[in-house]
């Protein structure tokens, strides 16, 4: 006796696997969050006075500049930590969150550079995407290790008391 699925189309065990679209879609986010951590990280840390002047920003100490370089790359160290040991993205979301609204605040009340401002929307969206993908990224990699515990049902059922 032959036992047949059930409708639709059958999925392997390798297929079970793989991540779904939303969890590909927080990883995207994590990458692109730690991209941009060391890269502005890096900017800040190599070359401090054309990162001030091109942020318009006045003269400043260069320990200062590279210190917010380090503090930059530190963070985005966090992200990638975070995700890669609790599939997590936390730290991220607050620190997005808190950087676009002190931005927001400060363009409101002081003004700030146009290099400055593209950063308020910036911020914000990877904020936003971060809180609006983890929920599904977390049910889906649920879905998966719930399907990992079931062990695949037999092809074929043998009658009792044969080879």
């Amino acid at each position: 006796m032959t036992l047949r699925p059930a409708g639709g189309a059958r999925v392997s065990p390798a297929d079970d696997r793989r991540p779904g679209p939303d969890e590909l879609a927080e990883i995207a986010l994590v990458v692109v969050a730690l991209a941009q951590g060391l890269l502005l990280g890096a900017w800040l840390g190599i070359f401090p006075a054309h990162a001030l002047r091109a942020g318009g920003f006045p003269e400043a100490p260069a320990f200062f500049v590279r210190w917010a370089g380090i503090l930059q790359t530190a963070l985005a160290a966090g992200y990638a930590l975070e995700w890669l040991r609790f599939r997590r993205v936390t730290l991220l979301v607050v620190a997005k969150t808190l950087t676009a609204g002190l931005l927001a605040i400060t363009w409101i009340g002081e003004g700030l550079p146009a290099l400055m401002m593209i950063a308020v929307p910036i911020e914000g969206c990877l904020a936003l995407a971060g809180t609006l993908l983890h929920g599904p990224a977390e049910r889906s990699r649920r879905a998966r290790a719930r399907l990992r515990l079931v062990t695949p049902a037999p092809t074929q059922i043998r009658p009792a008391g044969r080879s």
